[in-house]
């Protein structure tokens, strides 16, 4: 970690000043400094980072600290600085300084800093397929993403219309399937079945991915991974049987972080998280192949043939690459799980990944 001056203040006493070397006389004016911060990870504006200038007096001593937060969209001011010598501008995550900046003060003026790149929601077209046991664009709102297309996945031909136009999904960079939207007759059918949907629209939303876009389903849309992605994922139940993995229970688990990159950008508190599974049933991961990343874990009960069984560490969310793109699943509502880390997982999911 980096130390910092605000930490040398508070375990030193009042009167204890500090010399700056090379300091040039400020002159009577002031000014002021503004700027934005971006998450290290660089897929999210930075809220409640410390801003903070130390100011000295002619001599070389620090007589005042200048100080603010970061908003909810990353921005920041310091009002009244002296002009006459550059200021170092220290930028402050938990205990590192994240970024300093050298800024030279005019006075009467507002120096602006360069706004850094970062991730914007608002930039990301976005499709969300309804169904009845999720509600993405509830979490969506929540984000404070408010542009997203609603297809209605219990509309059989609105639902058919857009997955059978692959000029129409290619307007889109993330494709959400909620759980409980139709499925028999679109990402699978019976098996005496001659309907030929099933099989374009899989490869459909394979050639999305491939070319760069991804996709996430979440719960009962499980469906649409095992048809469209065989083989990646291993549920409890009779493999590749539409609807046979549903054996999860209700219940709240204490979810490991098990992938580095997302307990840094989440900064869980002791690398866990609470996962709430509030329907019935769900569909419990009992393994993934090699190519999938597992980033929440936990052992998690279920029910078959009316006894209570225990599968250890089923992967909760998980993600692999399709091409250009990646697939999502979370067995798990994201509605049910609104909270603040679970948002934060969401963004992961959708800018980090």
């Amino acid at each position: 970690m980096i130390s910092t001056l605000l930490f040398a203040l508070a375990c030193e006493s009042d009167n204890v000043l500090h010399p700056q070397d090379d300091v040039v006389t400020p002159t009577d004016g002031y000014g002021d400094i503004s700027g934005r911060v971006c998450d290290p990870t660089g897929y999210t504006w930075l809220e409640g980072a410390t801003v903070f200038v130390n100011v000295y007096d002619v001599d070389g001593w620090l007589i005042e600290v200048k100080m603010t937060l970061t908003d909810k969209d990353g921005w920041w001011s310091l009002s009244e600085l002296p002009t006459g010598s550059a200021h170092e501008v220290m930028i402050q995550k938990g205990t590192e300084v994240i970024e300093t900046h050298t800024v030279d003060v005019r006075s009467g003026r507002t120096t602006k800093l360069d706004e850094p790149p970062c991730l914007d929601p608002s930039t990301l077209d976005i499709a969300v397929i309804a169904g009845n046991y999720d509600d993405f664009d509830q979490v969506l709102d929540h984000m404070g993403i408010a542009d997203y297309a609603i297809i209605d996945g219990l509309d059989q031909a609105q639902l058919e219309d857009f997955l059978l136009n692959p000029t129409a999904m290619a307007d889109y960079d993330l494709i959400f399937f909620n759980g409980g939207a139709l499925e028999e007759g679109i990402v699978y059918d019976t098996a005496d079945s001659t309907n030929p949907l099933p099989a374009e629209i899989q490869q459909n939303l394979r050639d999305f991915v491939e070319a760069g876009g991804s996709v996430y389903a979440s719960d009962w849309a499980y469906d649409v991974i095992v048809q469209t992605w065989p083989g990646r994922l291993d549920f409890l139940g009779a493999e590749g049987t539409p609807n046979s993995a549903q054996l999860g229970s209700s219940q709240t688990v204490n979810a490991r972080v098990s992938n580095y990159a997302m307990s840094e950008f989440l900064e869980a508190e002791g690398d866990y998280v609470p996962v709430v599974f509030d329907l019935p049933v769900w569909p419990p991961v009992v393994q993934v192949s090699s190519t999938v990343s597992t980033h929440l874990v936990a052992d998690v009960e279920y029910r078959e043939n009316g006894v209570t069984l225990y599968q250890a560490a089923s992967p909760l969310l998980v993600s692999f690459n399709g091409g250009g793109g990646r697939v999502v699943f979370s067995s798990y509502r994201m509605v049910a799980n609104d909270s603040e880390d679970m948002v934060k997982v969401m963004k992961y999911v959708m800018f980090a990944l």
